[in-house]
């Protein structure tokens, strides 16, 4: 078998969605989602080029590669790679008639428990944290997960430094108290930092945090500096959750090796697709860490991060972009024997490779200006 050609398109959803198609001889395609955003699915045509003329079942090696070849191995690049990477998987389970989860070694599990990210409540204030943390609740879902950072701007005392104010911190006190009393006990609830914030704010946000029972505390403070978030952690009883903004296994190994934070949260089609995300997770079992998934994909990405979600001993829960509900044909997107959210949880599916195709006709009424459908 060989590869014929590598396309892309991309969709206006709640992000610019980017997907990638290969091409055989012998008339299988493989299908892939690669990391949002703008740009994406110009590298995957042009990197994709290389791919033509070799065996798409030699999935590590060809890899490789792509991401010693590209420009920003850390970035764009590796979001590309990670579709392609996708594809290249979804072509050999279809080959071989197998779930991409068998060829990753089997499943743990055959639903993944999701989260649902409700962003922030309306108008960052106590009644719409409140409200919006029922709504995920009313839904079925039984963890949720805020965004605290820009929640209290108008409190700010600097408009660039790391620092939170004291009515920064009550602020931010009130809104994660008020989602916990709307929810009662026994929903889980995360908070995201998204890295704002200095070493001696984290501790301070997570000291007010902690009569909430958070199952996690992401980012506090960048990711890049392994003895500040390490010093967060050992200051809080939350676990810390950090891994969205890392790519590949060089990019976790200190902080996972260090134990600077308490759990994985890994973006598998940004840190390099499929197996580098369960080499990461591999690694983390190591230390008895547990492995999220941060997913911010469609449903064709969201089902490869399933994939792997299935296959890794120490996962805890993937993400559902919650508010990209707004995006009223999401679901339909996604061709499948039966529908990939049941009872709340993420259904991996049993066919061939992903297990899941593009539906033709709703992605051609929702492509990006300028992008056509896999031509």
């Amino acid at each position: 078998m060989k590869i014929t050609d590598v396309k892309a398109l991309s969709l206006k959803g709640y992000k610019q969605w980017n997907y990638v198609r290969i091409e055989t001889d012998e008339g299988l395609t493989g299908l892939g989602e690669a990391h949002p955003g703008a740009g994406i699915a110009d590298i995957i045509a042009e990197i994709g080029d290389r791919l033509v003329g070799t065996d798409p079942r030699n999935i590590e090696p060809l890899t490789n590669r792509l991401t010693g070849s590209v420009n920003n191995r850390y970035g764009m690049g590796l979001s590309a790679i990670g579709g392609i990477e996708t594809a290249l998987w979804d072509l050999l389970g279809k080959s071989l008639g197998v779930p991409i989860y068998q060829l990753l070694g089997g499943k743990y599990r055959e639903r993944i428990r999701l989260y649902a990210d409700v962003g922030h409540g309306e108008g960052n204030t106590p009644e719409g944290w409140a409200k919006r943390a029922r709504e995920g609740v009313e839904d079925g879902y039984q963890a949720i997960k805020f965004d605290i950072d820009n929640s209290a701007n108008e409190l700010k005392q600097d408009a660039v430094n790391r620092e939170l104010s004291t009515a920064e911190l009550q602020k931010m006190t009130s809104l994660v108290e008020a989602a916990r009393e709307a929810v009662g006990d026994e929903i889980d609830i995360s908070i995201d930092c998204h890295s704002l914030y200095s070493v001696h704010s984290a501790m301070k946000l997570a000291e007010c945090l902690e009569p909430f029972d958070l199952m996690f505390l992401e980012d506090p403070v960048p990711n890049d500096n392994p003895e500040a978030m390490a010093k967060v952690s050992a200051a809080t009883t939350i676990p810390i959750c950090t891994g969205e903004f890392l790519f590949r296994r060089d990019g976790f190994r200190d902080l996972i090796q260090s134990q600077a934070f308490d759990m994985l949260h890994v973006d598998v089609s940004g840190t390099g697709g499929i197996l580098e995300a369960k080499k990461i997770a591999d690694l983390a079992d190591l230390y008895y860490m547990p492995f999220a998934a941060h997913n911010i994909t469609s449903p064709i990405g969201m089902t490869a991060t399933a994939h792997v979600c299935a296959a890794v001993r120490n996962f805890i829960v993937m993400e559902l972009p919650y508010h990209a509900d707004q995006v009223a044909w999401r679901w339909d997107l996604a061709v499948s024997e039966e529908p990939l959210i049941q009872d709340n949880a993420f259904v991996v599916p049993e066919k061939p490779g992903l297990g899941v195709e593009l539906n033709e006709e709703v992605a051609r009424e929702h492509l990006m200006p300028g992008s056509s459908y896999f031509e």
